[in-house]
């Protein structure tokens, strides 16, 4: 049965005094203290009955025989009875007291384990969404791999520049022409005349001295050339240096070679 738990409903039916007195039902008792938490009327009224409960206390036991005897009229037996009454009404304020503060401190309870509940959910909802945006990081991170690996690029530009004199002018093979969007070109450098080494390093940098690239641990291909695949963007239009390096296992690199080059991009 559902209760409308409103004040009119709480005088009609005596639902403080029945409640100090432990006489609600366990759904009253439950609708009851659902209200009153929110309801500063009805806790000032429980206030009042409280602090009438806590004078009762103080009252000494021979000023409630002496109100008892004005009350009975001095008759002995009539003393006897109504004190025995107002010692168990005292008796029973008492225990709905208790009852009222043990009903407050678990429901503070069952608040504050609501609230850690609430809590500790929302902490393992927030390590959830952390895992899940990770996990989606790592299957981007795979998709674009994969994407990357899968586009392949038709008509790729091949620089093969060969050494030259600071005064002859570049040879056609020295000059790289790029379209002005991103695209991948491969520099291949042959090795003429070198053996017994494995390990080559290439260096580039711009006509300001500025590296561009510091690239180690390059090996001869089938061809007797060292070969890297760069991307356009790195590079502007102009003059560069290319030098080659070879690496033995024990002791200072030995210059294979330099070689001027020069980018042009289509507008």
């Amino acid at each position: 049965m559902i209760i409308c738990m409103d004040h009119k409903y709480i005088d009609d039916f005596d639902i403080v005094d029945r409640y100090l007195m432990g006489r609600l039902a366990a759904e009253e008792t439950s609708e009851f203290e659902e209200h009153f938490v929110d309801c500063e009327h009805c806790v000032d009224r429980l206030k009042i009955i409280k602090a009438f409960i806590e004078e009762l206390r103080l009252v000494e036991i021979d000023q409630a025989e002496e109100v008892v005897a004005r009350i009975s009229g001095g008759s002995w037996y009539k003393r006897r009875k109504a004190l025995a009454l107002v010692a168990g009404f005292i008796s029973l304020i008492a225990l709905a007291g208790v009852v009222f503060a043990f009903n407050q401190a678990r429901r503070y309870e069952e608040e504050r384990q609501s609230s850690a509940i609430a809590e500790s959910g929302n902490h393992e909802k927030e390590r959830e969404l952390t895992e899940q945006v990770s996990q989606l990081k790592k299957q981007f991170e795979v998709a674009r791999k994969q994407a990357a690996e899968s586009s392949d690029e038709i008509n790729v530009p091949i620089l093969t520049p060969i050494s030259t004199r600071a005064s002859e002018a570049l040879p056609s093979s020295n000059i790289l022409a790029l379209p002005s969007s991103p695209i991948s070109f491969l520099i291949s450098v042959a090795l003429e005349g070198e053996t017994g080494y494995r390990n080559y390093r290439m260096t580039i940098r711009d006509s300001e001295h500025q590296l561009i690239l510091n690239r180690s641990g390059l090996t001869r291909n089938s061809i007797n050339s060292v070969s890297v695949l760069l991307n356009s963007r790195r590079f502007q239009p102009g003059d560069y240096l290319l030098t080659l390096e070879s690496v033995a296992p024990h002791g200072s690199p030995r210059l294979v070679g330099q070689y001027s080059f020069r980018v042009n991009k289509a507008k």
